[in-house]
């Protein structure tokens, strides 16, 4: 199958994603070309034109295989859920040794922890996220089945650092996520005519998303978590305005290696907007280091992170209950330290001093 311009119909990717059960991590949704090779030029690179795909859902290769050759040409391997003996979705090509050490080594020290027990001798799949290859997601299957993913991404020193795990279902880049919104959107902001290029994005501090371009020149941008639309600063830029100067800084997450410890629950997960109550300005906390924060959920053990006008750089407000410490090598004193948040059944941890120096916290009275 031939590559096009990487520019498609919503109403064709709309067909294409419905019509395929099959789930391929980072499938590359292609229209089929009428063209030859000769005809195309400048081809997009494979992340530019790609839909991002949680193998949470069942496999028909065969089905998908014929659909490719009317509709659509994945290049990533399929995984099939239900089927052991289904190839591991690897994207070996091109991926930065440091990226694959930084993953290897953080699941091999996850999975001595309970929690993630079932993470040991996983097969992992890479998938880069655009612009460039400087960040990457890394999906952890076993037996075919999706059970968490881990986000590495580059410092401004050109270092591969962890910027964020989770355990269990319900990872970002989900396919029906995608073809939900997809949906939506053509019904509202899209015309059923455009022709689109989408794009998969991860920016610091950590703002997960799906860039979408229209052929008419608009621009809109998909949270790759909860398949919202985005505030129209994200497709911009001016969100990054609002960041405090040291949200970003590199030291907040892991990039070393190092050894995780157990995690420390608060409390069972919740939803903030279950309780309001953490609204009122007596709620909030001070908060700015380490030990005022598991003080804190010591004394609270239900509390919320909210970045206010930038909730979405953050996938916030984040419900708090809990964290887990990495012991680093020698070279630095202190601990590095993940906040645990939960929701759908994803553990979601993500470093601590992003949250310190990006938001505020508040109560919820248990």
């Amino acid at each position: 199958m031939k590559k096009n311009s990487g520019h498609y119909s919503v109403g064709m990717i709309a067909a294409v994603l419905i019509g395929l059960s099959a789930v391929c991590p980072f499938a590359s949704i292609q229209a089929a070309p009428l063209a030859t090779q000769d005809h195309i030029a400048n081809p997009s690179p494979p992340y530019e034109a790609s839909s991002l795909v949680s193998p949470a859902e069942p496999t028909n290769q065969n089905q998908a295989e014929k659909q490719g050759q009317t509709e659509a040409a994945p290049v990533s391997p399929f995984l099939s859920p239900g089927n052991s003996s289904a190839s591991p979705p690897a994207q070996e090509q091109g991926v930065p040794t440091d990226v694959k050490r930084v993953s290897s080594d953080t699941v091999q020290s996850l999975s001595a922890q309970p929690p993630f027990a079932q993470w040991k001798d996983a097969e992992l799949s890479y998938h880069p996220l655009g612009p460039g290859t400087h960040s990457w997601l890394v999906q952890v299957n076993r037996g075919g089945e999706y059970i968490g993913y881990l986000i590495i991404g580059a410092d401004h020193n050109g270092a591969y650092q962890l910027n964020e795990y989770g355990n269990g279902p319900g990872g970002p880049y989900s396919m029906n996520l995608l073809r939900q919104s997809l949906k939506s959107l053509t019904e509202t902001d899209l015309s059923s005519i455009d022709k689109l290029q989408i794009t998969p994005m991860y920016e610091e501090p950590l703002l997960a998303y799906w860039r979408v371009r229209s052929s008419t020149g608009s621009e809109i941008c998909i949270d790759a978590f909860t398949g919202d639309p985005l505030p129209a600063e994200v497709a911009n830029g001016s969100w990054k305005n609002k960041l405090h100067s040291s949200t970003n800084s590199s030291s907040s997450a892991l990039s070393l290696k190092a050894g995780a410890q157990a995690i420390t629950l608060s409390a069972e997960s919740f939803d903030p907007y279950d309780d309001l109550s953490w609204l009122l300005p007596k709620q909030k906390l001070s908060i700015h280091n380490v030990n005022q924060f598991t003080n804190t959920l010591n004394e609270s053990s239900r509390i919320v992170f909210s970045a206010t006008s930038i909730n979405f750089a953050f996938g916030g407000p984040l419900a708090i209950n809990g964290y887990q410490s990495w012991n680093p090598s020698p070279d630095l004193s202190h601990p590095i330290m993940y906040a645990a948040t939960c929701r759908t059944g994803l553990s979601r941890f993500v470093p601590l001093d992003r949250l310190l120096s990006g938001g505020e916290f508040y109560r919820i009275h248990s």
